[in-house]
Protein backbone atom coordinates (compact mmCIF):
# COMPACT_ATOMS: atom_id res chain seq x y z
CA UNK A 1 0.00 0.00 0.00
CA UNK A 2 1.40 3.22 -0.85
CA UNK A 3 2.02 5.75 1.11
CA UNK A 4 -0.78 7.83 -0.53
CA UNK A 5 -3.16 5.32 -0.25
CA UNK A 6 -2.40 4.70 3.62
CA UNK A 7 -2.73 8.61 4.15
CA UNK A 8 -6.73 8.48 2.50
CA UNK A 9 -6.93 5.24 4.78
CA UNK A 10 -6.25 6.94 8.30
CA UNK A 11 -7.96 10.60 7.41
CA UNK A 12 -10.48 11.72 9.15
CA UNK A 13 -12.52 12.28 6.14
CA UNK A 14 -12.05 8.99 4.79
CA UNK A 15 -15.27 7.10 6.07
CA UNK A 16 -17.11 9.46 4.04
CA UNK A 17 -15.45 8.40 0.60
CA UNK A 18 -16.34 5.23 -1.24
CA UNK A 19 -13.87 2.57 -1.56
CA UNK A 20 -14.05 3.24 -5.24
CA UNK A 21 -13.49 6.80 -5.27
CA UNK A 22 -10.33 6.54 -2.74
CA UNK A 23 -8.40 3.86 -5.01
CA UNK A 24 -8.61 6.23 -7.64
CA UNK A 25 -7.98 9.07 -5.86
CA UNK A 26 -5.06 7.78 -4.81
CA UNK A 27 -3.41 6.28 -7.59
CA UNK A 28 -4.22 9.34 -9.26
CA UNK A 29 -1.96 11.27 -6.30
CA UNK A 30 0.72 8.45 -7.22
CA UNK A 31 0.61 8.85 -10.76
CA UNK A 32 0.67 12.66 -10.14
CA UNK A 33 3.52 12.61 -8.20
CA UNK A 34 5.18 10.12 -10.58
CA UNK A 35 5.04 11.97 -13.46
CA UNK A 36 5.94 14.93 -11.63
CA UNK A 37 9.23 13.34 -11.20
CA UNK A 38 9.84 11.73 -14.33
CA UNK A 39 9.10 14.82 -15.66
CA UNK A 40 11.62 16.82 -14.30
CA UNK A 41 14.23 14.47 -14.32
CA UNK A 42 13.48 14.10 -18.35
CA UNK A 43 13.66 18.10 -18.57
CA UNK A 44 16.95 17.55 -16.74
CA UNK A 45 18.02 14.84 -18.97
CA UNK A 46 17.47 17.01 -21.77
CA UNK A 47 19.85 19.41 -20.67
CA UNK A 48 22.40 17.35 -20.55
CA UNK A 49 22.13 16.72 -24.80
CA UNK A 50 23.95 17.85 -27.02
CA UNK A 51 22.49 20.34 -29.15
CA UNK A 52 19.91 21.09 -26.17
CA UNK A 53 18.47 23.95 -28.22
CA UNK A 54 16.51 21.77 -30.64
CA UNK A 55 14.45 20.26 -27.25
CA UNK A 56 13.42 24.25 -25.71
CA UNK A 57 9.91 22.76 -26.75
CA UNK A 58 10.46 19.41 -25.28
CA UNK A 59 12.27 20.71 -21.52
CA UNK A 60 8.79 23.41 -21.40
CA UNK A 61 6.17 20.92 -21.76
CA UNK A 62 8.26 18.54 -19.31
CA UNK A 63 8.16 21.02 -16.33
CA UNK A 64 4.93 22.67 -17.34
CA UNK A 65 3.60 19.04 -16.61
CA UNK A 66 5.67 18.62 -13.69
CA UNK A 67 4.26 21.71 -12.10
CA UNK A 68 1.05 20.41 -12.61
CA UNK A 69 1.49 17.36 -12.19
CA UNK A 70 2.68 18.16 -8.40
CA UNK A 71 0.38 20.88 -7.66
CA UNK A 72 -2.70 18.66 -8.90
CA UNK A 73 -1.11 16.15 -6.52
CA UNK A 74 -1.24 18.60 -3.54
CA UNK A 75 -4.84 19.71 -4.65
CA UNK A 76 -5.79 16.14 -4.47
CA UNK A 77 -3.93 15.39 -1.38
CA UNK A 78 -7.03 18.21 0.28
CA UNK A 79 -10.25 16.33 0.57
CA UNK A 80 -11.35 17.54 4.11
CA UNK A 81 -14.98 17.87 4.36
CA UNK A 82 -14.91 21.59 3.61
CA UNK A 83 -13.17 21.38 0.39
CA UNK A 84 -16.06 19.88 -1.57
CA UNK A 85 -15.31 17.62 -4.63
CA UNK A 86 -12.20 17.86 -6.46
CA UNK A 87 -12.77 20.40 -9.35
CA UNK A 88 -12.89 18.48 -12.78
CA UNK A 89 -11.58 21.52 -13.84
CA UNK A 90 -8.40 20.76 -12.50
CA UNK A 91 -8.30 16.79 -13.48
CA UNK A 92 -9.54 18.48 -17.48
CA UNK A 93 -6.20 20.33 -17.49
CA UNK A 94 -3.95 17.86 -16.21
CA UNK A 95 -5.14 15.64 -18.36
CA UNK A 96 -4.52 17.79 -21.45
CA UNK A 97 -1.14 18.96 -20.19
CA UNK A 98 0.01 15.35 -19.13
CA UNK A 99 -0.94 14.20 -23.19
CA UNK A 100 0.52 16.95 -24.82
CA UNK A 101 3.73 16.56 -22.81
CA UNK A 102 3.58 12.68 -23.80
CA UNK A 103 2.82 13.48 -27.55
CA UNK A 104 6.02 15.72 -27.64
CA UNK A 105 8.70 13.18 -25.47
CA UNK A 106 6.76 10.38 -27.86
CA UNK A 107 8.47 12.12 -31.01
CA UNK A 108 12.23 11.87 -29.55
CA UNK A 109 11.49 8.45 -27.78
CA UNK A 110 13.28 6.84 -30.17
CA UNK A 111 16.40 8.75 -29.70
CA UNK A 112 16.05 9.44 -26.09
CA UNK A 113 15.46 6.71 -23.65
CA UNK A 114 14.60 9.35 -20.99
CA UNK A 115 11.28 10.72 -23.29
CA UNK A 116 10.38 7.43 -23.37
CA UNK A 117 10.22 6.64 -19.38
CA UNK A 118 8.51 10.81 -19.39
CA UNK A 119 6.22 9.96 -21.84
CA UNK A 120 4.93 6.28 -20.54
CA UNK A 121 4.57 8.12 -16.99
CA UNK A 122 1.88 10.72 -18.99
CA UNK A 123 0.59 8.08 -20.42
CA UNK A 124 -0.15 6.33 -16.85
CA UNK A 125 -1.39 9.79 -15.52
CA UNK A 126 -3.39 10.18 -17.70
CA UNK A 127 -5.17 6.60 -17.30
CA UNK A 128 -5.49 7.43 -13.80
CA UNK A 129 -6.91 11.13 -14.16
CA UNK A 130 -9.55 9.04 -16.24
CA UNK A 131 -10.14 6.50 -14.05
CA UNK A 132 -10.74 9.16 -10.89
CA UNK A 133 -13.01 11.36 -13.28
CA UNK A 134 -15.06 7.72 -13.90
CA UNK A 135 -15.14 7.02 -9.86
CA UNK A 136 -17.03 10.43 -9.51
Amino acid sequence: MSHSRQALVVHPAAPDMEEAQRTALSECIDAALSCAQACTTGADSCLEEPGVAHLRHLIRAQQNCAAMSSATAQILSRFGSDFGPTPASVLHALDDLSAFCEDVCRVYAGAYPHCRVTADSCRDLQAAVAALLAAG
